[in-house]
């Protein structure tokens, strides 16, 4: 009469188990049915018409054709244009280059970039480069100056970023 008993419990601790695995195979199969349909929304058709997104989508694809490309510069140190104080910055700068081919170029221009890029540094004042947002104006005049010696054009050629891997104003 025990054995009676004890496997209708069993019975039901196995129905229980079997109802949990299944609400959990649901709710995994939903997940990843919501997961597949907002992934194909966010990459669906635009009509063929070019957008901001588009552009990121061929950006991303490119940055997965090839690692990062980075060029390092002769290390800087330049006075600053101050008639009151003397002032002096040293930076050591890397540049990430759009692809083999520009960083070629940058190599072939070296003398010449590291020239510009020592004169811009000289012309800027202690207060343009201490001031919260002077390594960003700087690292984006120091990006234009080095894409007009490349002739690059557009924001996708020659120099992408400018990465300043040292940066002492005394």
């Amino acid at each position: 009469m025990a054995e009676a008993q004890a496997a209708p419990k069993g019975n039901k601790k196995l129905i229980v188990i079997i109802i949990a695995v299944v609400a959990v195979l649901l709710l995994l199969t939903a997940g990843a049915a919501a997961f597949l349909l907002t992934r194909s929304a966010d990459h669906g058709d635009d009509g063929g018409a070019e957008t901001h997104e588009t552009g990121k989508k061929k950006k991303a694809e490119k940055d997965a054709d090839h690692p990062p490309i980075f060029e390092k510069l002769q290390q800087f140190t330049v006075n600053l244009n101050s008639p009151d104080e003397d002032a002096m910055l040293q930076t050591d700068i890397v540049v990430e280059m759009s692809d083999a081919k520009s960083q070629e170029r940058i190599k072939a221009q070296m003398p010449k970039i590291q020239s510009q890029v020592n004169q811009l540094l000289r012309s800027k004042s202690p207060q343009d480069v201490r001031a919260v947002d002077g390594m960003t104006k700087l690292g984006a005049e120091i990006r234009k100056l080095i894409n007009q010696a490349l002739g690059a054009e557009g924001d996708e050629e020659g120099v992408l970023s400018v990465n300043f891997t040292t940066f002492i104003v005394q």
